[in-house]
């Protein structure tokens, strides 16, 4: 059974993605997930986490998409009280096909809906093996990050829940098949140590 971890806040870091994507993509030739970009399973992931206590500040957690949950439905999503809902779909003024068809254009305009949650599986990015110290997060661990959309925020996939993966649970075969195919280690620098389930 997987721990609950305890945080501040955390999101997905749109322009740090968008900016390492181009030399990764080379790479591993995997997209990164982005406020925008619809989410697809194997998409890379940088999460940026404030600590609980704010004293140790932030990090970035490292990982892969393994799971996509549908798009919300009209009524879900107009519950979920987002500030861009469109006012026919707010005050349900308009046809139920006229309203499915402003969910659609919503959804490829920005790739999600309010409420639509996404999963991934990721470890403690390298270069804060320093401070892990003072951090809920540790090398060579792995965690689960339930993220959700949020319309109401400037980065729209927030964390909603993170949970440290128990020696012995088997992750996804998404996110084996990226740690295995791309290199990555969740060891020290220059080190091929490689998690241990």
């Amino acid at each position: 059974m997987a721990t609950d971890i305890p945080f501040q806040n955390g999101y997905i870091k749109d322009e740090w993605s968008q900016l390492v994507e181009p030399a990764f993509r080379s790479v591993e030739g995997r997209a990164f997930l982005w406020t925008g970009r619809a989410p697809e399973v194997g998409q890379r992931t940088e999460t940026q986490i404030t600590a609980s206590d704010g004293a140790a500040g932030w990090c970035r957690l490292s990982g892969v998409v393994t799971e996509v949950g549908p798009l919300p439905t009209l009524d879900e999503w107009r519950d979920g009280n987002s500030c861009q809902l469109p006012p026919e779909v707010r005050d349900d003024s308009s046809p139920v096909e006229r309203q499915l068809e402003l969910r659609e254009d919503f959804a490829e305009r920005f790739g999600t809906l309010h409420g639509q949650t996404v999963t991934s599986y990721a470890f403690l990015n390298l270069d804060f093996y320093d401070r892990q110290e003072g951090l809920p997060f540790k090398r060579a661990r792995v965690y689960k990050v339930t993220h959700r959309a949020d319309e109401n925020m400037s980065f729209f996939w927030c964390v909603a829940k993170i949970e440290d993966v128990l020696k012995g649970e088997e992750p996804p075969e998404a996110f084996r098949k990226w740690q295995e195919g791309s290199g990555v280690s969740t060891a020290g620098r220059g080190s091929a140590t490689r998690v241990s389930f």
